[in-house]
Parts: C-alpha cells; sequence; structure tokens
C-alpha cells in the first residue's frame, strides 16, 4: 500500500472522537482557526465532548498543569485541561498567535494541590479537598479558541476545544486566605494602566458560583468517576471575579484584588 492509500486506511478505521481531536490538536499546534467540526465529528452531548476534549490531551501529550472548572449547569459541565506549555508565571507575558491589541483575561484565584487527589470509589468530601490545597495564587486565565467563531457553536462543542483555555498566568501568592474564606470570597479589582498614567477601573467583583471551594470538591469527584484524578503542583482556577477583561499588550498594568493584593503584568507580542 503506498503512503497516500495507508493515509487514508488510517483516517478511515480512526474513530469520530480521535478524528474530532486531531483537528483541534493541529488547530492548537499551528496557531490556526477552523470554522467548526466536520458535521459527522460533531459531539453528540456534553459526555462526547468531554470525551473528545480527553482524547485532545492525549494527543497533544502535553502535561496538564490546571484546571478550570465550575459547579455545573443543566446541560452545561464546565471541566478543562490548561497545560504546562500555556503556564506562565511573572510579571511579563509574551503572546504567542496573531498580532492583537488587547489579552482577553479573567481574573481569577488559583488554588495549588499539595497532594495528589487520584481516582478512588468514595466521593472527596469538602474536608479532604480543602486539606490537599496548598497556596493560593492570584491569577490570569488568557482566553482563545480554536473556533473562528464560537461564539455560533455548541457547548459541547466548546468543550471538546477545552471551553476558551489559551493559557494561565499565575501571580503574587496571597497570604491572607483561611480556610473558612474560601467559602464566599468577594473581591474588588482595579485594573490601572500604569505606563500613561491612567484612572483605575473598579469592578466590584465577585466570585460566579460564590464559592472558591465548592467548585474544586465538584472537580474532584467528577474526574474521580472517570479514572482521572489531580495531581500535587497543579492549579485549579474556578471562576472569574469581573467577567472577562480586555487587557492592553504593551503597557504596564496592575490588577487589585481588593485587600489580597495586586499583580502587576505586561503582555508583549
Amino acid at each position: 500500500m503506498n503512503a497516500p492509500a495507508a493515509t487514508q486506511a488510517a483516517k478511515a478505521i480512526a474513530s469520530p472522537r480521535a478524528e474530532a481531536a486531531r483537528i483541534l490538536v493541529t488547530a492548537r499546534q499551528k496557531s490556526e482557526l477552523v470554522e467548526r467540526l466536520p458535521v459527522e465529528l460533531l459531539p453528540a452531548d456534553v459526555d462526547d465532548g468531554f470525551a473528545i476534549q480527553q482524547e485532545v490531551s492525549y494527543q497533544l501529550g502535553q502535561r496538564i498543569g490546571a484546571w478550570k472548572c465550575a459547579l455545573p449547569q443543566p446541560g452545561k459541565v464546565i471541566a478543562a485541561p490548561i497545560y504546562d506549555a500555556d503556564i506562565r508565571r511573572g510579571d511579563v507575558c509574551r503572546t504567542t498567535g496573531p498580532s492583537r491589541a488587547f489579552m482577553r483575561a479573567e481574573p481569577e484565584l488559583a488554588c495549588l494541590l499539595n497532594r495528589d487527589l487520584p481516582p478512588r470509589r468514595e466521593a472527596y468530601s469538602e474536608a479532604e479537598v480543602l486539606d490537599a490545597l496548598g497556596h493560593t495564587h492570584l491569577a490570569l486565565e488568557l482566553l482563545g479558541s480554536r473556533y473562528s467563531h464560537p461564539e455560533t457553536l455548541t457547548f459541547p462543542e466548546l468543550l471538546a476545544d477545552g471551553l476558551f483555555n489559551a493559557g494561565l498566568v499565575i501571580g503574587p501568592r496571597v497570604n491572607s486566605i483561611e480556610g473558612a474564606t474560601l467559602a464566599d470570597l468577594p473581591v474588588e479589582l482595579d485594573i490601572s494602566l500604569a505606563s500613561v498614567g491612567a484612572e483605575a477601573v473598579t469592578f466590584a467583583g465577585r466570585h460566579p458560583d460564590r464559592s472558591l471551594l465548592a467548585p474544586i470538591v465538584w472537580l474532584s469527584n467528577f474526574l474521580r468517576v472517570r479514572g482521572l484524578g489531580l495531581l500535587a503542583g497543579q492549579a485549579v482556577i474556578t471562576g472569574s471575579y469581573a467577567g472577562v477583561l480586555q487587557l492592553p499588550i504593551g503597557c504596564e498594568l496592575r490588577v487589585g484584588f481588593g485587600n489580597l493584593g495586586t499583580f502587576p503584568i505586561t503582555f508583549l507580542s
């Protein structure tokens, strides 16, 4: 069998989920956008979308350095990996892909795990998950998509692509969070254009699930029953305190999280 015929044969026997994942992986690797998956490869439901997402992780072969999650909603499961290669630390972040004037980002808190929460038969309790958590850091989730018009697509399609996961910037450690405070954490955000002396813009921030801990407990058990787990050293983010921000590239920024601290950040193209 010649090479082109062998390639066609391999595609013919590939599962629809594997082929869908291959398209999304290629889009990630080449920084290209696709309109959507071919109709015969579209995920049928949320479970199918999550299975394609996991196949993307397998084909990429990259270590998962963080998870994004939120409490589930009717017809929606909010859980997606963020890969080590897309995680930055510090106050300078170089952007990848096409040139742009703004970075779309969500201000969040990143909870780092001190120990594994592996798959097991028994559900994890809130106390067990809290005990596994270590330091909390100010963070910015970077948003992007492998679809050209994601706003037109179904939720399972978005889930297959990782729910807009384009990266994570982990900032300063928070020193003042106590276990009880994790249950409800309103945060005020100030975004300052330090380099041009612009006035700060203030948002009355509040966690979308009104709890920083509850989504992590849910994620632990969601992964547990699927033979997956959380690992020591991974970070978990659980929702934006101010929706999506358009942060200018090339400016020194300060993102203040109320009395928890300030995250200085500069995006460079």
